[in-house]
């Protein structure tokens, strides 16, 4: 569904033109679209959950997120489009901001968790070794082989954030989507000026 101008939950008002936001991936922008394929379409991008102009880490989280969150929620998560464009680009650390964001969220929702606090641990090493400059030769720093699966973090914050009930637990993760964007622009050093309908950027 494409959306006229009007206001939306809590005060959102959708851009007339743009894709009605909604759980799920779409064939087309008229059946609706979720977070990542509106900013597909804001940015001018082929139509699709995975846009080029976006770094994967953070559309990894941008689709969880959207999926997650009720129906009234879901518009608040328009205003991060214009933010999650131009986040492509090459340099080590994005997705261990994006996991450490996500392991702190869950252990202030459930502080006594040993798996979500050892994610956390997990999660604030690599964000820190991202930082490391690289050995002479070109080679790499060993690194400890530990390995979390993302798709199950995920799940686990959830169920955590599940128990401060539906409105906290949304407002959570729309919280940590945006800090996580914040942060990985201000890693990547990139400006903050805002895209809109009609702005193209690479795809």
């Amino acid at each position: 569904m494409i959306t006229s101008e009007r206001s939306g939950p809590r005060g959102v008002v959708p851009p007339a033109g743009l894709p009605e936001l909604a759980r799920g991936r779409h064939r087309r922008p008229e059946d609706g679209s979720c977070l990542m394929e509106y900013v597909s379409v804001l940015a001018g991008c082929a139509f699709s959950d995975r846009p080029r102009c976006t770094h994967p880490g953070l559309a990894w989280l941008a689709r969880r997120v959207n999926d997650t969150v009720g129906d009234a929620a879901r518009p608040r998560l328009g205003l991060l489009a214009p933010e999650l464009i131009g986040t492509r680009v090459r340099r080590r650390g994005v997705r261990a901001i994006v996991d450490a964001e996500l392991a702190w969220v869950g252990t202030r929702a459930a502080p006594h968790d040993r798996w979500l606090r050892a994610f956390r641990d997990i999660a604030e090493y690599r964000r820190e070794a991202a930082t490391w400059p690289g050995p002479p030769g070109g080679t790499r720093w060993q690194q400890p082989l530990w390995t979390v699966d993302r798709n199950h973090a995920f799940a686990v914050v959830v169920g955590a954030l599940d128990r401060l009930g539906a409105a906290e637990r949304d407002a959570a993760l729309i919280a940590v989507l945006g800090v996580s964007v914040h942060r990985v622009r201000r890693h990547l050093r990139l400006d903050a000026k805002p895209v809109g309908p009609g702005r193209r950027r690479a795809c």
